[in-house]
């Protein structure tokens, strides 16, 4: 696998950010625990708290999960950090 240069690492680190912080916002707005969604979604919570923090890549099936449980189309988790749109 060839290696990520600095600039293909950062987009990424950012993109999983946005998520995390997506997934996070999410989570408040329901006003729903950590451990709920994780075990809704079939997680271990601290893979989901990696998540939410930006520190670990959502795998696909995870976000579509969690897109379910909150009533969104998958896409809405990786688009630009929900309420700064």
């Amino acid at each position: 696998m060839p290696a990520l240069d600095n600039g293909r690492l950062s987009r990424h680190r950012e993109f999983d950010w946005n998520v995390g912080i997506n997934i996070h916002h999410l989570r408040i707005l329901n006003d729903m625990e950590q451990k709920t969604l994780a075990d809704l979604v079939d997680m271990n919570i601290s893979q989901l708290s990696r998540v939410e923090n930006g520190l670990r890549s959502l795998k696909f099936k995870e976000g579509m999960a969690i897109a379910k449980v909150f009533g969104v189309r998958p896409e809405r988790l990786t688009k630009e950090v929900i309420g700064e749109s």
